[in-house]
């Protein structure tokens, strides 16, 4: 489960030094693994007590403090709190199987850069309210700032999921993959067989994910190489409203995702072209999340 962000030194990786019976005693293990892999220690809701607690190492032993979850990840049955927390699997994965240092590394790159794309929703309604207050027309530009960043970010989620695959497929068959998603996706299926004998499943997800993730890059490339290395200028495309921002959508994307992915329906689109800012950033949350799943279920 997700709650936010977390830093990589707050949840211990337990890869000695404590004794196997004080493993033992933590509810949620239930395998010692002694492969090489660190057992991950995080919040947990006790049910006797019911209260959020977290296992911490003191020398050979365990201790617990009191530890509710804000901006982290957590060991539970099910959502605590349906209204703030979300279940993404590749999250909830390489911890209970994969959790390699190297692996549980990328993991926590993966959830901070997550969180961050939450936060571009937080941001926005934050601008809205400003807008409201001072009418002043220049908060668009921090409305293309955070667009900038948030195709960036987008992006990286994908490199990072290829990162954290390519360390798995290596230690399963010893074969070497490129860590660009780019570099990846744009193969053909007879390359991804031939060159890295991936099982069709893979080679599947590659194939229904590298549309999408081609569109967000040429949108985060176009924004963020403005001015110099193109022609768009994003700031004069969005406008301020007291219902929120939104863009010209022929004119801040050439090439629209609405024309292949359906972002806003027609009865959404103003009549000068204009669509919601809002509904762009849930749109690519969304299917960025939902890719991700699918990258855990190969």
């Amino acid at each position: 489960m997700l709650d936010g962000a977390i830093l990589p030194e707050v949840f211990p990786h337990v890869q000695g030094g404590v004794e196997e019976e004080e493993l033992r005693k933590v509810p949620y293990i239930t395998h010692i693994p002694k492969d090489g892999r660190s057992v991950f220690l995080q919040p947990f809701f006790d049910k006797k007590d019911k209260v959020w607690k977290q296992f911490v190492p003191q020398g050979t032993k365990l201790t617990w403090i009191f530890a509710e979850p804000v901006e982290s990840s957590y060991y539970s049955e099910a959502i605590a709190d349906p209204k703030k927390d979300v279940y993404l699997k590749v999250l909830d994965v390489i911890p209970r199987y994969f959790s390699y240092q190297s692996l549980m590394d990328i993991r926590f790159q993966i959830m901070t850069k997550i969180i961050f794309s939450a936060v571009v929703l937080d941001k926005y309604f934050l601008s809205v309210i400003r807008f409201r207050i001072t009418k002043d027309v220049l908060v668009a530009n921090l409305v293309v700032t955070d667009l900038e960043y948030f195709f960036a970010n987008a992006r990286s989620i994908y490199d990072l999921n290829q990162k954290l695959f390519s360390g798995l497929w290596e230690r399963k068959t010893g074969i070497k993959m490129k860590t660009s998603f780019r570099q990846i996706a744009q193969k053909s299926r007879q390359d991804l067989q031939s060159q890295y004998k991936l099982p069709e499943a893979m080679i599947e997800y590659y194939m229904s994910s590298k549309d999408f993730f081609l569109k967000i890059r040429a949108i985060r490339d176009s924004i963020f190489h403005y001015p110099s290395e193109g022609t768009m200028q994003p700031q004069r495309f969005v406008s301020c409203d007291d219902d929120g921002f939104a863009v010209s959508k022929s004119n801040l994307f050439p090439d629209p995702l609405g024309v292949s992915f359906d972002i806003w329906p027609r009865d959404k689109a103003k009549p000068n072209g204009l669509v919601s800012v809002l509904g762009l950033i849930s749109y690519v949350n969304k299917m960025v999340l939902g890719d991700s799943d699918k990258f855990s279920d190969r």
